[in-house]
């Protein structure tokens, strides 16, 4: 393999818009023999193998990257951009088009507006389609920091994590969110997602290790060739909260202000917000639901308008702040 070839190539796909980006994997997936749906919110691609993979086009980062580099990192390509590389999730894209070209061809699932709520995998359970993924052993999701973990969110399958800790030599890590978390919960296929070498994660100093990103590759194609593999029920963990990462609040309510992270990191549970405080606020919240496709209204109790607004994002996952037309604060 040509290791500056293929450099460029995770670079031009770093350096494209989300709209740009979909224009390009609908045209690669029909170049390599996919029938590709293309509606909005995703590109979907049923393949021969009893598998979904599965990125996310879309990246936090508020400027567009027209410009990488490529420095030596103890031995390894390190690739960073100043505006930020986007390597979640453009790692996950480049990780599914290496695989297609090395032979691969599972069932490809790229989703639009993950940052902000996992949109399009929502729209996507909306479909017929998902019908489709029933079928399948088990999905995995190229979607993670770091070089070996791998994540299982509300996924209480002993036997499914056992049989992928054992098969890819990746550690069981915690995570918060992800596209197959909606996967998972609509059709009842267990689910796991990978590391792809990138680090400091919707930051600017991110950057991507190149060859953890290929051991990556190596170890899920070894998955693939796996024979006669059973499917795995998604078992959803028993808890009482469903939690969603404070970030996707954050982003959504105070436009992308990263600082708001670390402001409002307390409001780590849902149940916590009312433990010992009294009620006070009740929010309106007149929205485009983008789901049904028509306006919507909802209401929302909480101790102050921004947790309100905290439980209207939880409550509508694949609504952002443009999507909302007006509000009450009562």
């Amino acid at each position: 393999m040509n290791m500056e070839k293929e450099i460029k190539r995770f670079g031009n796909l770093c350096i494209k818009t989300q709209e740009e980006l979909k224009v390009y994997l609908h045209r690669f997936l029909m170049s390599n023999g996919y029938k590709v749906v293309n509606e909005d919110g995703f590109l979907y691609a049923k393949g021969t193998l009893p598998y979904l993979v599965t990125a996310h086009m879309d990246t936090v980062h508020l400027k567009q990257c027209n410009r990488y580099s490529v420095h030596n990192y103890s031995g390894k390509h390190r690739i960073q951009s100043p505006v930020g590389i986007g390597g979640d999730d453009r790692c996950g894209i480049y990780m599914i088009v290496r695989m297609i070209l090395d032979g691969y061809r599972p069932t490809v699932l790229f989703c639009e507006d993950e940052e902000i709520g996992s949109v399009g995998a929502t729209k996507f359970t909306y479909t017929e389609y998902v019908d489709d993924l029933k079928e399948l052993n088990y999905f995995i999701e190229l979607d993670r920091a770091n070089a070996n973990d791998a994540v299982f969110y509300d996924c209480d399958n002993p036997k499914f994590t056992e049989f992928i800790l054992d098969n890819s030599g990746y550690k069981k890590a915690t995570g918060s969110f992800t596209d197959i978390v909606e996967l998972s919960d609509a059709t009842g296929i267990a689910s796991v997602n990978f590391s792809c070498g990138y680090y400091n994660p919707h930051r600017e100093k991110e950057y991507v290790i190149f060859e953890e990103m290929m051991d990556t590759i190596k170890m899920v194609e070894g998955l693939l060739d796996i024979k006669d593999c059973e499917q795995f029920e998604f078992i959803r963990v028993k808890r009482q909260f469903y939690p969603y990462e404070d970030y996707f609040w954050c982003k959504n309510y105070f436009g992308n202000e990263y600082d708001c992270y670390e402001k409002y990191s307390n409001y780590n549970s849902y149940n916590s917000m009312y433990d010992d405080e009294e009620v006070t606020v009740y929010l309106e919240v007149t929205f485009n639901d983008n789901i049904k496709c028509k306006e919507n209204t909802a209401g929302f109790y909480g101790k102050s308008e921004e947790e309100c607004f905290y439980n209207f994002f939880l409550s509508y996952p694949y609504a952002c702040l443009n999507d909302v037309i007006d509000y009450n604060v009562y």
